[in-house]
């Protein structure tokens, strides 16, 4: 069953659509991930685990979407970074289309780490709107994928073992390792302990200077298989709870006839 929006025929998506009423965006951003990783991976691997997890539990999964918060990354070829305001409004429209087209629940999957705090922010300043949707954010990640973690022989944060995994699973032939060409285990350039617990926006860079952690070099398709069959598991578990919600919705429209006249 054809589950994804770009490949779906208007009977097909009318159908999914009044059925389910649910889309899944996957989002994640266009930025560097070491030398062998391609710029699209966020996205691609959050769209991969959307569309297998849309097979275990219709709905309609909405192409990657690619323009996250990447400021820490803009310094680097590849990445596009565009003024957060723009990135605020450019999701609110989407979502407004999304609800346009039948959708009554729509779910964010995020894969890129960045977008955390922005998406947080978002979801949060939606209260202000009246919208006949509800919108509800996860990276996918639960008990299926923390068992998986046990295959992986090394920890990184970025275009590591796990990732560069992933990415030889959801997305075959993109991973070049050939160009892999720092000297693993990739760790943290710079020491930030005399900061302990004042935040700053440097910190992703001081950590990963070259985008890479860890040792991207022990990765396999077979490793990367297994986190993607769980990553699935666990996404599919979400939609399925989303689904059954009705608390949120009551919730939601309680709240907007308490507002002010």
């Amino acid at each position: 069953m054809e589950t994804r929006w770009d490949m779906l025929t208007p009977p097909e998506f009318e159908k999914l659509a009044r059925e389910h009423k649910i889309c899944v965006v996957p989002i994640g951003s266009l930025e560097r991930h070491g030398e062998h990783l391609p710029f699209g991976t966020d996205g691609l691997t959050a769209h991969a685990v959307a569309v297998g997890a849309s097979k275990l539990e219709p709905c309609v999964v909405f192409p990657p979407y690619w323009f996250g918060q990447i400021h820490e990354a803009a310094c680097f070829s590849g990445a596009v970074n565009l003024p957060t305001r723009l990135c605020l409004e450019m999701l609110e429209v989407l979502f407004d289309q999304i609800a346009h087209n039948g959708f009554e629940k729509i779910i964010v999957l995020n894969g890129h780490g960045g977008n955390n705090g922005m998406l947080d922010y978002f979801m949060m300043s939606q209260i202000d709107r009246k919208v006949d949707y509800t919108l509800y954010i996860t990276t996918g990640r639960g008990k299926h994928s923390e068992a998986a973690a046990g295959v992986f022989e090394t920890s990184g944060g970025h275009a590591c073992e796990f990732e560069t995994s992933m990415v030889m699973a959801a997305i075959p032939g993109s991973v070049r390792m050939e160009y892999q060409r720092f000297e693993e285990p990739i760790t943290p350039k710079h020491d930030m302990s005399h900061l302990d617990g004042v935040r700053t926006a440097w910190w992703w860079y001081a950590m990963y200077p070259e985008q890479v952690a860890g040792c991207p070099s022990k990765a396999s398709i077979e490793k990367g298989q297994k986190a993607l069959d769980a990553a699935v598991l666990d996404m599919a578990e979400k939609i399925k709870a989303v689904k059954a919600d009705t608390v949120v919705p009551a919730l939601q429209k309680e709240f907007y006839t308490r507002l002010p006249q």
